[in-house]
């Protein structure tokens, strides 16, 4: 009887022992539950504080004056056709195409027409500009004309902005002289419609992007040749008034093919293609003034040779082609209040190479 009542008590002792080891097994799943838990919630708080601070950075504006409604968007590679979006309607429509297919050129807003300036028709580079008549808002009765402004060669994959009554042209394919452009040019949109070489950039610069920022141009990336393995990651700021050059901090990797849109101090770089050939659907936010990067939500699509505006309060990503070379329609844009990328209705045509701008 003492021997079975010890067996019992034993027993009893044993089976304690594992209840309180269950015990301490579960407090430490717990606690380690526990420590993820706040590890998750840590990492939460912080992208919350990063898209505050780039929220705040940004100032919730996009640059420019009168209230814009539509993009206009123009050729690309074998395309003539042109078709604009009203915005507030989400609706495409065509207008007359323009009389041959042209890429890689530069597109401006100027005197209430929108002209389209050089790159490239299947059988050689261009040096012209045409133009359409934007107002009130323009339709399938308006036809395109020539601009009594060249540009100072045949050139394509070059970037130009609208400075008081001058196109200032930066870098691109010289077809005249069969040469990759390190030269900034001023062209008159007045007569007697004069060109000059203001200035030159350290390097030739090709498939790049500039945006204006008050007296000054912003240059970004680009490559300086025609292989994607000489892409850059510079950044240059082009003082007009004082017709210097002068290097900022680079990009976070070098990229080309990329569009860019101005967004209050910031400048927003959009898509493009890497150094390896690959397309991207990385946007960076780059801050004009102390010329740190930051990384904002990826594009729903990989873009290159793709186009960007701002409309509404809206970064708007068109077109372009993806990873596995397929020319796109498709279009989507960023909202910062929403922080994220949505698809906005596609456009008639799939356009890579083309240009687009706001009216």
């Amino acid at each position: 009887m003492a021997n079975l009542h010890a067996n019992v008590e034993a027993k009893f002792e044993a089976m304690n022992n594992e209840v309180r080891g269950m015990k301490m097994s579960l407090n430490e799943v717990k606690d380690g539950f526990d420590h993820l838990k706040e590890a998750v919630l840590e990492k939460i708080e912080s992208k919350e504080r990063k898209q505050e601070e780039i929220t705040r950075d940004v100032g919730g504006t996009a640059s420019g004056g009168r209230e814009s409604q539509h993009i206009f968007v123009a050729g690309g590679v074998w395309r003539n056709s042109v078709e604009i979006f009203n915005y507030r309607q989400r609706l495409w429509s065509l207008l007359k195409p323009m009389l041959g297919s042209r890429e890689s050129s530069s597109s401006f807003v100027y005197n209430n027409h929108v002209t389209v300036a050089g790159g490239w028709c299947p059988d050689a580079a261009l040096d012209n500009m045409i133009r359409m008549n934007i107002h009130p808002v323009p339709d399938l009765t308006i036809k395109w004309s020539d601009f009594a402004a060249k540009l100072p060669a045949k050139v394509g994959a070059h970037s130009s902005v609208v400075y008081k009554n001058s196109l200032l042209v930066t870098g691109g394919i010289n077809a005249d002289q069969d040469v990759y452009s390190d030269c900034i040019h001023d062209v008159q949109l007045k007569p007697p419609y004069t060109v000059k070489l203001v200035s030159k950039m350290p390097e030739p610069r090709v498939r790049h992007s500039t945006v204006l920022c008050d007296d000054s141009i912003l240059i970004v990336g680009g490559r300086k040749s025609w292989d994607n393995k000489d892409n850059l990651s510079s950044v240059l700021s082009y003082d007009i008034k004082k017709k210097e050059c002068q290097q900022l901090p680079a990009l976070p990797y070098p990229v080309s093919e990329m569009a860019t849109v101005k967004w209050a101090e910031n400048v927003v770089i959009i898509g493009g293609v890497d150094k390896d050939g690959k397309a991207l659907n990385n946007v960076i936010i780059y801050n004009i003034k102390t010329g740190n990067s930051h990384m904002l939500p990826p594009m729903l699509h990989k873009r290159r040779g793709c186009m960007a505006v701002v409309i509404e309060n809206t970064i708007v990503g068109l077109g372009g082609e993806d990873e596995r070379g397929n020319g796109l329609k498709s279009v989507e844009g960023f909202n910062f209040e929403r922080f994220s990328w949505e698809e906005l209705p596609d456009m008639k045509g799939k356009r890579y190479l083309a240009t687009a701008v706001v009216i």
